[in-house]
């Protein structure tokens, strides 16, 4: 499969860009309108921020920098998902199949988050790994 053109890329890394700095200026607005801690919708508008970073990154061929801003967006992804599965208090979910769509009981939107924050956390470590080793030989990976 071919890479994405650089255009491409860059349109696509300032749209990223542009919407996480407007879900960030919104929750700094608006933070009553929160369910969740500050924290984690700006976590959630950090990832924004990095992708489009990181596309931005791949339109210049900067791999390197693609690799860590990849970690850091499975860091932002972790906590998020981390913070539902494990966090303190209630959670509240709504679980839809197709047409349907329903409460979910609290055991199974935190076992369908702490099973993602597995996944992501198995991600993170991929990621670190790769960063790390690509740092330190000259071949790129």
């Amino acid at each position: 499969m071919d890479s994405p053109s650089s255009k491409t890329q860059l349109i696509a890394g300032c749209i990223s860009l542009a919407m996480g700095l407007f879900a960030g200026a919104m929750i700094h607005l608006h933070p009553e309108s929160l369910k969740a801690p500050a924290w984690v919708a700006y976590a959630a508008a950090g990832a924004f921020i990095l992708a489009g970073i990181s596309l931005l990154a791949g339109a210049l061929r900067a791999t390197w920098l693609q690799r860590w801003l990849g970690v850091l967006i499975c860091l932002c992804l972790f906590s998020i998902s981390a913070w539902v599965a494990f966090g303190p208090g209630a959670r509240e979910c709504t679980m839809s199949l197709g047409f349907m769509s329903r409460a979910a009981s609290e055991i199974v939107c935190r076992g369908a988050f702490g099973s993602g924050a597995v996944l992501v956390a198995l991600l993170l470590g991929l990621g670190l790994h790769r960063a790390v080793r690509s740092n330190s030989s000259k071949e790129p990976l």
